[in-house]
């Protein structure tokens, strides 16, 4: 066994690691809900660490696949709305606890779209940026979901402080990798490669991110074609 699948073994052996404190955490949580709800709080801080962590396993295993020839996207036909519940369904508890609202919202007709596309590779990129957007949300998150001169939009919004200007000019910058400032862009490379993947003839699906000019909160979007 070579150095990069020893690697990747390990990386998986991480991520059932993570999956198995994710759950003793949620068994804690609900013990401490109603007796001791500030700490139950703390916890849940440290689940959505352990989120983070989990999601750069994925990205780990995504990669070495995709550099060993070996990733095999399945595309289908997907209800877009069953995809988005897939991917914030699991963060209801904890949103609820750090009194984070989510609202969901479709342009009209837009409820019951299909559309053609991987749905756990969206639903894995999704959950991505739920997970940072999440950290940074004051009170509020909305998923906008709405097609646009024939690309599928999936906007992603908080109500917190914005990106920084170092994270906005990453797309710009792939190989701009910065570990002192914790800003390393794997995670915006990841949603960048699966958006990517996905393509009509000349299109491909990417990603953008800005700042909302009346909230400041940070806005992350998603172009499929």
């Amino acid at each position: 066994m070579d150095v990069q699948a020893m690697m990747a073994v390990t990386v998986h052996d991480v991520k059932n690691s993570l999956g198995l404190i994710d759950s003793q955490l949620n068994d804690v949580i609900k013990r401490l809900d109603r007796a001791d709800f500030a700490s139950a709080q703390e916890i849940r801080r440290i689940q959505l660490e352990c989120s983070r962590i989990n999601n750069g396993m994925v990205h780990m295993l995504a990669f070495y696949k995709l550099d060993q020839g070996t990733f095999r996207p399945v595309f289908a036909e997907a209800l877009i709305c069953d995809v988005i519940i897939d991917a914030t369904s699991r963060y209801t508890s904890m949103l609820a606890s750090l009194g984070v609202s989510l609202t969901i919202g479709f342009a009209d007709g837009d409820e019951d779209r299909l559309w053609y596309l991987d749905a756990n590779l969206i639903e894995g990129l999704l959950s991505n940026i739920l997970t940072n957007s999440i950290r940074y949300a004051k009170s509020h998150l909305a998923f906008d979901v709405g097609v646009v001169d024939g690309w599928l939009n999936i906007r992603i919004s908080d109500d917190g402080a914005g990106y920084p200007q170092s994270m906005l000019e990453l797309l710009d910058q792939p190989d701009q990798i910065s570990f002192q400032s914790g800003e390393t862009g794997l995670g915006l490379f990841f949603c960048q490669k699966i958006a990517r993947l996905h393509r009509d003839k000349e299109r491909y699906g990417s990603i953008d991110l800005t700042n909302d000019a009346q909230t400041g909160g940070a806005v992350f979007n998603l172009w499929l074609p």
